[in-house]
């Protein structure tokens, strides 16, 4: 199954004509790896692939296809049965991040809302990263209450 999404997504066109020239080869090597991975069936690695591409089409500014990826990096990691809340917390954030630039208050909220569970887990309520998380989510907050008024 894992094998038939990974294929999906790399046939249907991921590198955008107007990228340039540096974000396109990081693209192609990243794809080069995904494809020799799957034959090895290593999900982590897979996993490790999909989230290196999110991050590239996030600072390219390409939320949506960001999205895709930390999506399905978040679905081979639950996959992997990995117990390191720091990465799946680091996943929640970047989706959040990426809603927050599409204007999506409520996923905004929603990732920022998880991302505060596992940060209390695996930090503590006190920490400087669930303060700071928790700032976020009091002004995406404020931002759904105006929405909904008007």
């Amino acid at each position: 199954m894992l094998k038939v999404v990974i294929s999906i997504f790399l046939v249907f066109g991921f590198i955008n004509a107007n990228a340039d020239e540096n974000i396109k080869k990081q693209k192609l090597q990243i794809i080069q790896q995904l494809n020799s991975s799957l034959y090895s069936n290593n999900s982590k690695k897979i996993y490790s692939l999909y989230k290196k591409l999110a991050s590239i089409y996030a600072k390219n500014g390409e939320y949506y296809r960001a999205l895709e990826y930390y999506k399905l990096s978040l679905k081979i990691y639950k996959i992997l049965k990995t117990p390191q809340n720091k990465e799946k917390l680091n996943i929640y954030e970047n989706i959040a991040f990426c809603y927050k630039k599409i204007g999506d208050n409520f996923k905004t909220f929603k990732y920022i809302y998880k991302a505060i569970k596992l940060a209390s887990i695996t930090y503590g309520q006190s920490s400087k990263i669930t303060k700071n998380l928790n700032t976020q989510i009091k002004e995406i907050h404020s931002r759904l209450i105006a929405n909904s008024i008007y």
